[in-house]
């Protein structure tokens, strides 16, 4: 993707152009995702500011803890001014897609530090390789009870010897082990009861017609 630069590389560099653009527009860069395979694509996140975040987080009670601060608009500003200056600085050696979005309600995480504001929610954690202290299990599902500098907890149901009903049980990940984390929103339920039968009986009046 880059002239002789490593993908870590290229993602300090995109970080060094993209961070005071976003800066100047009151965001802050949440994290970058270099996409290989067909065009090559650089996926830059940007969100509020880290303090909004925890003050968002702080009013919410744990419901949601999502900032949606972050317009199109900017987006697409951000994605201009910041493919102007890779361009200039020559960062990737063949054609290239930049995006430029807010991280989402499903946000993923780029560093253990971003995972305080969460706990009590539930996230899903891929691990490079299995659980050291679980036999071949790479996949981990559930609430974030803790975080404590590159380490941090997950509850999952576990069983202990098979027939045995899983019981919940504190996982202790170290964030070099992970490949991928994201948090899972729950989306509220905003269909009214009844709603399915009295859509089926104006199907059936309009058919009689």
């Amino acid at each position: 993707m880059g002239k002789g630069l490593s993908p870590d590389q290229i993602v300090r560099r995109v970080r060094e152009a993209a961070e005071p653009v976003a800066a100047s527009f009151g965001l802050a860069v949440w994290g970058i995702e270099l996409v290989s395979g067909g065009r090559p694509t650089c996926r830059i996140y940007v969100d509020a500011a880290p303090e909004a975040l925890a003050a968002a987080a702080e009013d919410s009670n744990g419901e949601d803890g999502v900032f949606e601060g972050v317009s199109i608009d900017q987006c697409a500003d951000i994605s201009r001014l910041v493919g102007l200056a890779l361009e200039v600085d020559d960062v990737f050696a063949d054609a290239w897609v930049l995006e430029v979005s807010s991280p989402g309600f499903e946000r993923m995480f780029f560093e253990p530090a971003q995972l305080s504001p969460y706990i009590g929610r539930d996230i899903d954690v891929a691990l490079l390789d299995p659980h050291p202290e679980i036999a071949g299990r790479r996949k981990f599902k559930g609430p974030l009870k803790a975080v404590d500098g590159d380490r941090f907890t997950v509850e999952v149901l576990l069983s202990v010897s098979e027939g045995e009903k899983p019981a919940p049980t504190d996982v202790v990940i170290r964030w070099d082990m992970v490949k991928k984390a994201r948090l899972i929103h729950i989306f509220p339920d905003t269909s009214k009861p009844g709603a399915g039968k009295n859509a089926r009986k104006a199907s059936g009046k309009g058919g009689g017609n």
